[in-house]
């Protein structure tokens, strides 16, 4: 088994991410996490999971490291991580554990954690658990991988508080069956939201076609959801749905499709959304917040509507500290993690669903009609893989490159350059008026930083 790194860097974008049984997500460490989670937050957390085959043993020494310092545990079963967060927020609890990994595989998991208030732990709490780990003399819980997965019997299915979670959202729209004229495809992705979500749309009345809703551990996000929305897109066409929406693994963001078969993201949903806040006097100071990677024609169009676009880093906690600042009513990012000034809380895809059903309720009109004049300019991302993250400003040639195509595109695009937070990529995001030219600029900037970072063994090309 691969030792414990003496400083170990745990969190990423989006909490602890890794392969199930391997650093930090295996036997000996989880529980010296737990442990770290537990003296941090303090008291009784609610722990949730997606339902991955590795969500039960890692929950196992989660709870076991978490034990060890008095911490309680209140079990939420299989439920969305924005679940987690509401859930948090609503109870007495000190705070919430989501072991995800999001939109990744299978063979991936996480660990995400949140405050009493229902947000996501900041980076200084999460250094003090990421010292504590470094420093845990404990007890290690399991002496192997075998051991925790063997006779796997923990149910999978969702807990009362799940219930919880969804009458709590029902709180927040109108009462009675005001989606009975609409009929919606809903991809789960084999995820969290696969008993959830359905359910809902059916009680408000909807006709629900549910796909990739039979979780069995191993086909979450296989082909499907949110970042495989081919299935959805021909789902919809099928039985000529009026939209259909696809969450990730899960549930904390969510992509649509009309019924002509045009996919549409987190830009085009912050668009539809902001308009009908406008329109009901319910943006507040005219801002809405995206990110790095937001489409340059939402800036574009939202100015030319009276409304400032903001910008922050990626990652959904930079948008929603960005929120409370400017107290602006709705922010989010293209890959759709929206958030909600009124919710107080990170992405919640089923949330975000719900509003923008609500948009096309209340505008009387089709997703088609609403999203007509949405064009975005033409975006190109390109990963390259990576195995060690070399500061950019350390490869000259490389940034010398960036400020050139800068200045290229000033004034009709845009070029983002940075690492991911959750995986070993390098992700090159260029926009402008013409694909070949992001194509060209693309291809270039990855080539040249390949180049720069020589026979040393640093880039992974599998």
């Amino acid at each position: 088994m691969k030792s414990r790194p003496a400083s170990p860097k745990l969190f990423g974008t989006d909490g602890i991410r890794a392969h199930a049984g391997g650093y930090p997500l295996d036997p000996r460490t989880i529980p010296a996490i737990g442990r770290a989670i537990g003296a941090e937050l303090g008291g009784t957390v609610i722990l949730g999971c997606d339902p991955r085959e590795s969500s039960p043993w890692i929950g196992r020494l989660l709870r076991a490291g978490l034990a060890t310092v008095g911490a309680g545990v209140e079990d939420a079963g299989v439920v969305p991580t924005p679940a987690v967060a509401l859930l948090t927020q609503q109870a007495d609890a000190a705070g919430g554990i989501m072991i995800s990994a999001s939109h990744n595989a299978y063979g991936d998991n996480g660990i995400k954690v949140f405050a009493a208030d229902g947000r996501k732990i900041e980076n200084d709490a999460e250094a003090r658990i990421e010292h504590r780990v470094a420093t845990d003399d404990g007890a290690d819980a399991a002496t192997s991988f075998e051991a925790t997965s063997d006779g796997d019997t923990d149910d999978p299915t969702p807990s009362p508080l799940a219930d919880r979670y969804v009458e709590l959202l029902r709180k927040r729209f109108r009462s009675g069956k005001w989606l009975s004229r609409l009929g919606i495809v809903v991809d789960c992705a084999n995820g969290a939201m696969s008993r959830i979500a359905p359910a809902m749309f059916r009680t408000l009345g909807a006709e629900v076609h549910a796909i990739h809703a039979d979780p069995d551990g191993t086909n979450i996000n296989a082909g499907c959801g949110a970042v495989h929305p081919a299935s959805l897109l021909a789902t919809v066409k099928e039985k000529t749905a009026d939209f259909g929406v696809a969450f990730d693994g899960d549930g904390d963001r969510a992509m649509f499709a009309t019924r002509a078969g045009r996919l549409i993201d987190g830009d085009a949903v912050l668009l539809l959304i902001t308009r009908n806040l406008r329109r009901a006097g319910k943006l507040d100071n005219s801002v809405v917040v995206g990110t790095s990677m937001t489409n340059y024609a939402l800036e574009l169009v939202l100015a030319a509507e009276g409304v400032r676009l903001v910008r922050t880093d990626v990652g959904d906690r930079y948008v929603f500290r960005e929120m409370l600042s400017l107290r602006a009513s709705i922010g989010g990012e293209p890959s759709g993690h929206i958030i909600f000034g009124d919710f107080g809380l990170s992405g919640d895809g089923l949330l975000t669903a719900l509003k923008l059903a609500e948009t096309i309720v209340e505008g009387t009109s089709s997703l088609d009609a609403l999203t007509k004049d949405w064009n975005p300019m033409p975006q190109l991302i390109r990963n390259v893989p990576v195995a060690e993250k070399v500061p950019l400003e350390s490869l000259s040639e490389v940034s010398g490159k960036i400020d050139e195509i800068a200045g290229l595109l000033r004034g009709r695009g845009r070029i983002v350059v940075r690492y991911s937070g959750t995986e070993a990529l390098l992700r090159i995001m260029i926009e402008s008026d013409s694909a070949e030219t992001n194509q060209a600029y693309a291809a270039d900037l990855a080539a040249l930083f390949v180049r720069s970072l020589g026979p040393a063994g640093r880039l992974s090309m599998g």
